[in-house]
């Protein structure tokens, strides 16, 4: 993930926050502001952000399973569901599958495919197209009619919310649209399965367990119990940090992952992933935070002493667009908290602080994965005007939760003495990266 502005246009400064794991979609968004582009050109520079796993070529995005290229997606789509024995390989499955050999043997193009993680079941008869298309639509109005859309107001967000030197807005339209279009262009328009529902179910039912099976496992704090000291109310934390860790032990792909590459993501971006998690555990009536009943709600009385007005204030105001959106629907919340944990970057520590991802790729492949889910989840309950707005204000408050995060982290590591560090319980040296 990367982050950058464009730069100022005329008597009022314009910016627009760019997050991507490529490095290079900054770059050519500033080029974008300078110079209008045809259309074939802004395409252009949507495929050479993604590589296929398969050739080595341009992507397109995701397809069954994988990001692939459309040639390889065509290909796929053919050929996956073929007997093998009617194909033929000279060279007894040790073909090379580049851009310019993709062509040569189909044997090992489809080997490759499989071995990249294209999956032969996502391909669908037209009868199941249909069949599929039907139960969409079924799917999409039974949550409609279980879930209400709250009125539009409810997601209005007051220009008071940012500050202009913490969060960089645009004024325009324009500019949001195309920034959407330039990270999700394969995402428009798109519907929720029958199967990418039962995922976000089961999601949201990960979550609920990750209470029972953090307790399971043992608690390092005791959260019935009052925290009255600085010291305490840190310790206090490692309850909310153990449980969310239960939540994504329960999710497969993350299991899947390297492991050196797991340790990276929750050392670096736990600690402001589990500002954003408060954001489900927040009574707007009692204005107390607990995950269970039988927790002790969470001591505010050193914030303001520890990390001066100002700071909390800005982050008061911060958290209250990630509890709107909560309010509005856990699921979403749920979803981006598994995407912010799997940005590679998102920590705003120098790039020689943070170690290098053994296996980005596949942390890449789930991130994208869940960040597709959840656009089409949003979309097809709340269209895609509403998509775009979601998805615009999580990220844009994403990024300046962790910048206040990583302030308010180093105000905690300035005010613990080397004996309150010899009592921290061992999870929460580890991520405050002690």
């Amino acid at each position: 993930m990367s982050a950058d502005a464009v730069p100022t246009i005329g008597p009022k400064r314009q910016r627009i926050m760019i997050i991507n794991t490529e490095e290079t979609i900054t770059d050519e968004s500033q080029k974008k502001q300078k110079t209008p582009q045809p259309s074939y050109e802004k395409k252009k520079m949507k495929d050479a952000l993604l590589i296929c796993v398969v050739c080595g070529s341009s992507a397109n995005g995701y397809n069954f399973g994988a990001i692939v290229c459309e040639s390889c997606k065509a290909f796929f789509r053919r050929n996956a569901r073929k007997d093998p024995t009617t194909f033929h390989c000279d060279t007894n499955g040790g073909c090379r599958i580049t851009l310019e050999t993709r062509r040569t043997c189909s044997v090992c193009r489809l080997a490759k495919c499989f071995d990249c993680g294209m999956q032969r079941d996502r391909l669908m008869t037209d009868e199941q197209k249909t069949a599929k298309r039907r139960q969409i639509e079924e799917n999409r109005a039974l949550a409609l009619k279980s879930d209400p859309i709250p009125n539009e107001k409810e997601l209005e967000v007051p220009s008071s919310i940012f500050s202009d030197d913490l969060v960089p807005i645009t004024d325009t339209d324009v500019l949001f649209t195309d920034f959407t279009d330039l990270l999700f262009p394969q995402f428009h328009q798109t519907l929720l399965s029958s199967e990418d529902l039962h995922r976000v179910e089961t999601i949201s039912r990960f979550y609920q367990n990750r209470i029972e099976f953090a307790a399971r496992d043992g608690l390092p704090w005791d959260p019935s119990t009052h925290a009255s000291t600085f010291l305490q109310v840190l310790n206090s934390y490692s309850v909310s940090v153990v449980r969310l860790l239960s939540f994504l032990k329960q999710i497969p792909e993350f299991n899947q992952l390297n492991v050196d590459d797991r340790v990276t993501l929750i050392k670096y971006n736990l600690l402001s992933v589990l500002g954003i998690n408060s954001a489900l555990s927040f009574n707007t009536e009692t204005r107390k935070m607990m995950e269970t009943d039988s927790d002790v709600p969470v001591n505010w009385d050193f914030s303001q002493v520890l990390h001066g007005y100002q700071v909390c204030f800005q982050s008061r105001k911060i958290f209250g667009s990630f509890l709107r959106i909560a309010n509005y629907d856990r699921k979403i919340i749920e979803l981006a908290v598994i995407i912010f944990i799997l940005t590679k970057g998102f920590t705003i520590v120098g790039d020689q602080d943070e170690q290098i991802l053994n296996d980005k790729m596949s942390v890449y492949r789930m991130q994208h994965y869940y960040t597709e889910l959840l656009w089409k989840y949003i979309e097809t309950m709340y269209g895609y005007r509403k998509a775009v707005d979601l998805f615009s204000e999580l990220i844009l408050h994403g990024m300046s939760w962790q910048t206040m995060h990583e302030e308010m982290r180093n105000n905690i590591l300035r005010a613990l003495s080397p004996e309150d560090v010899s009592e921290l319980v061992p999870i929460m040296k580890s991520i405050l990266r002690i």
